[in-house]
C-alpha cells in the first residue's frame, strides 16, 4: 500500500493553503460563536438582574402588610418566666408567679446485671393517665388509649424491651441507664402534666403478674404495694404547673403556655415567690431593621442596574445591558415609585423622605435617623405609609412596600419584562447552538473536499514535474551529442 503525504510529490504546501482557505470558511462560525457568547453574558446579566429583584421584592413584602408591623418584644425582669409576643399581643405589663413546673412522669427498675439480662415474656400494658390524690386510684387520659406490647420468649432482654416501648408510640420514652454496677430501665412521659402519669400493668406468662419476678418487675401500679404491683421507682412525680398572673392562678399541663395572655407564649423556667415582671412593647428595633433591609436591598439592586446599564465615555466601554429597554425600564419604573407621593388618611405621611427614606444624588437610599426616630413616635402613620391596602381607582393610595412589592414582581410573574426578556436570550442561546452545529458540520466537509482537491492536484504536479525533468534530461543528452 501505498504512503501519501499531502505536498511530498510537488513540495505544494497543501496545509497550509487548506489552513488558510478554511480560516476564510470558518469566519461565518467566528461570528456565531462570538455571538453566543455575548448572548450568555446577557442571560447571567438578566441572571443578576432577576436576583437581585427578587430579594429587593421579599424586602418589601416584609412592610407590605399592616401584620407585619404589628412587631411587639416581651422582656422579662428575670429568669422566673420569659415570653415571646406574637403580631397579635398588646402593650402593657404583667406579673407571672411560678408556684409549679409542670413535669412529666418518670420511673426507673432495679438494677440487672446488663441490658442483656433476660426479664421473662409476657404482655406489657401502657396507660397514660391521673393518680387520685387519696388513694391512688387510677383514671386513664381519656386523650390517650391503653398500648399493650407483647414480649416473646427470645426477644424479652431489657434492650430488646426497651426497643419495643419505643416503637409502641405508647407516650412514653424507655432508655437504659449502665450504673456501673449494671442496667436499670428508665421510663419517662413524653408529656408533662398530672394527666400523663404511667401506669404499667403486666400479665406474666410465669401466671403471677405483680410479684418481683419475671417480666412482673416492670409493674406499677401507685394504689399498689411496694413489690406486688407498685415493682418500678418512680423518680420523678408527674405534675401540672400552676402559675399566677397579674394575681389570676392557672394550670398548664406543660412549661410552654400559650395564649394564657392575649398574644402571648409564656415559658415557665423557675419556681418562686417572686413574680416576674414582663413588659410587651412595639418591637421598634426589628421594624427599623425591616427598613434597613429593604434600603439595602433597594441600593444592591440600583448598584446592579447601573453597572449593568452604564456606558464609561473614557473607555469607550459599555454595560452588558446598555440600552436594553426592559433593563432600564425595571430601574425607571423603581425609582418613579420611590419618588411618587402617597394619599392617605388626614394627617399621614406623604413622601418616603417624610419619615427618613431619602433617595441620594446616585439614585440610592439613606435613612435620616432623626427623621426615622421622630416618626417613630406616630409609628401607625408609617405603618400606612409603607402597608396601606388602598382604594380602588387611586394608585397613591397604596403604600410604598406594597407598591414596591407588586412592580417587582411584575417584572419577575411569568409574562414579566425581565422574565419574557430572558426566555427570549435562552431561546436565541438554543438557536445558537443549533447554527453552530449545523455548520460546524458543513465546514468539516468542506475541509474534507479542499484536502481531497489539492491532494489530486499534488499527485498531477508531481506528475509533470516528473515528465519535466525527464524532457530536460533528454533535451540535454541529445543537445550534448549533436554538439560533440
Amino acid at each position: 500500500m501505498a504512503i501519501s503525504a499531502a505536498g511530498i510529490g510537488s513540495g505544494l504546501d497543501v496545509n497550509g493553503l487548506v489552513t488558510q482557505l478554511m480560516a476564510a470558511e470558518r469566519r461565518p462560525l467566528d461570528l456565531l460563536t462570538k455571538a453566543g457568547t455575548g448572548l450568555q453574558t446577557k442571560l447571567s446579566a438578566f441572571g443578576r438582574l432577576s436576583g437581585a429583584l427578587s430579594t429587593f421584592q421579599d424586602a418589601a413584602n416584609n412592610l407590605a402588610t399592616a401584620s407585619k408591623w404589628q412587631v411587639y418584644k416581651a422582656v422579662s425582669s428575670d429568669t422566673g418566666a420569659s415570653a415571646m409576643a406574637s403580631s397579635t399581643a398588646l402593650e402593657g405589663s404583667y406579673n407571672v408567679r411560678v408556684d409549679a413546673l409542670a413535669k412529666s412522669s418518670s420511673l426507673v427498675s432495679s438494677t440487672f446485671a446488663s441490658s442483656a439480662t433476660a426479664l421473662g415474656d409476657g404482655t406489657l400494658t401502657i396507660e397514660l393517665g391521673t393518680y387520685a390524690p387519696v388513694g391512688n386510684a387510677f383514671t386513664i387520659n381519656p386523650a390517650t388509649t391503653a398500648v399493650s406490647i407483647v414480649i416473646s420468649p427470645g426477644s424479652d432482654s431489657l434492650a430488646q424491651i426497651r426497643d419495643a416501648i419505643n416503637g409502641a408510640n405508647a407516650g412514653v420514652t424507655a432508655s437504659i441507664a449502665n450504673t456501673g454496677s449494671g442496667a436499670r430501665l428508665l421510663l419517662t412521659a413524653k408529656d408533662s402534666g398530672a394527666a400523663n402519669a404511667i401506669k404499667l400493668t403486666v400479665n406474666d406468662a410465669d401466671g403471677t403478674h405483680t410479684n418481683t419476678s419475671g417480666l412482673s418487675r416492670l409493674a406499677f401500679d401507685r394504689s399498689a404495694a411496694i413489690g406486688s404491683g407498685q415493682n418500678l421507682g418512680e423518680t420523678q412525680v408527674a405534675q401540672d404547673a400552676r402559675f399566677n398572673i397579674n394575681g389570676i392562678d392557672i394550670v398548664s399541663t406543660s412549661n410552654l403556655v400559650q395564649n394564657a395572655i392575649d398574644g402571648l407564649t409564656l415559658t415557665l423556667k423557675q419556681e418562686s415567690p417572686t413574680a416576674t415582671r414582663i413588659d410587651i412593647s412595639k418591637d421598634t428595633e426589628a421594624i427599623r431593621k425591616s427598613v434597613d433591609t429593604l434600603i439595602a436591598a433597594y441600593n444592591d439592586l440600583n448598584k446592579t442596574m447601573v453597572d449593568l446599564t452604564k456606558y464609561e465615555a473614557e473607555s469607550k466601554k459599555a454595560g452588558t445591558l446598555q440600552g436594553d429597554r426592559a433593563a432600564v425600564g425595571v430601574l425607571s419604573q423603581i425609582r418613579a415609585t420611590i419618588r411618587d407621593t402617597f394619599s392617605g388618611q388626614t394627617g399621614d405621611y406623604i413622601r418616603l423622605s417624610d419619615v427618613g427614606v431619602q433617595q441620594q444624588n446616585d439614585g440610592s437610599l439613606k435613612l435620616n435617623t432623626v427623621k426615622w426616630e421622630a416618626a417613630g413616635a406616630t409609628l401607625d402613620r408609617v405603618a400606612r405609609l409603607f402597608s396601606n391596602i388602598g382604594t380602588v381607582g387611586i394608585p397613591t393610595s397604596v403604600g410604598f412596600a406594597k407598591r414596591l412589592q407588586t412592580v417587582a414582581q411584575s417584572f419577575l410573574n411569568s409574562d414579566g419584562t425581565v422574565t419574557s426578556r430572558t426566555a427570549g436570550i435562552q431561546a436565541s442561546i438554543a438557536d445558537n447552538k443549533k447554527q453552530q452545529a449545523v455548520l460546524s458540520d458543513q465546514l468539516a466537509l468542506t475541509e474534507k473536499r479542499m484536502r481531497l482537491q489539492f491532494q489530486g492536484l499534488d499527485t498531477r504536479l508531481a506528475s509533470i514535474q516528473a515528465t519535466s525533468a525527464y524532457l530536460t534530461q533528454q533535451f540535454s543528452a541529445l543537445f550534448n551529442k549533436k554538439s560533440n
